[in-house]
């Protein structure tokens, strides 16, 4: 990943609105590594420091209460649309959405968006399974009873991920990682 000024400045960004937050892992890692690795996995691939930028704070929206005009400020509007695009709406003229029906409506606008924000969508799906994966290889079973929701769920929304990817960017090497991971992840889990 190139360390330029504004993927720097993502860093630190990300790393402060992710401040105290943990991944659910065999062994409890701070939030901040999960949108590095998609970031990484992104930059691998010589992809825009804008497209790396929005990976670092992809889920800066969804989960930390910054706002687009937040990001459009420090960043600009091109990172701060595809963070747009690839956070989940969680409430509803102030009512929270349910899990299935947020997944719904995140591919719906996800179909819609463009080719970097397909790739910052796989790269996130590709760390999350992986993750799972990992943790699933140390704790086995027990690992199942920390999720929110089925195994089958998870499997039915990383399979539309991979549909997406599929159609979207169907030669892509990170497509072809996320077709990987979630073969192994259907062994795994179902």
């Amino acid at each position: 990943m190139n360390h330029t000024p504004q993927i720097k400045r993502a860093i630190q960004f990300a790393a402060r609105k992710h401040h105290g937050q943990m991944r659910r892992e065999a062994d409890p890692l701070p939030y901040i590594t999960h949108p590095f690795s998609v970031a990484l996995l992104v930059a691998e691939d010589g992809a825009h420091d804008d497209v790396v930028t929005a990976a670092l704070l992809h889920d800066t929206i969804e989960d930390t209460g910054t706002t687009r005009e937040e990001i459009a400020a420090v960043f600009n509007d091109r990172v701060a649309d595809l963070v747009v695009a690839v956070s989940e709406i969680k409430k509803r003229n102030g009512k929270s959405i349910a899990w299935k029906e947020r997944k719904v409506d995140y591919f719906t606008r996800l179909e819609h968006s463009n080719d970097d924000a397909i790739l910052i969508a796989v790269a996130d799906k590709i760390d999350n399974i992986e993750s799972k994966l990992e943790a699933y290889a140390k704790e086995g079973d027990a690992l199942l009873a920390r999720w929110r929701q089925s195994p089958s769920e998870y499997l039915w929304y990383h399979e539309e991920a991979l549909r997406i990817a599929t159609r979207r960017l169907p030669d892509h090497t990170l497509t072809k990682r996320l077709a990987e991971a979630h073969a192994r992840e259907r062994e795994a889990f179902a």
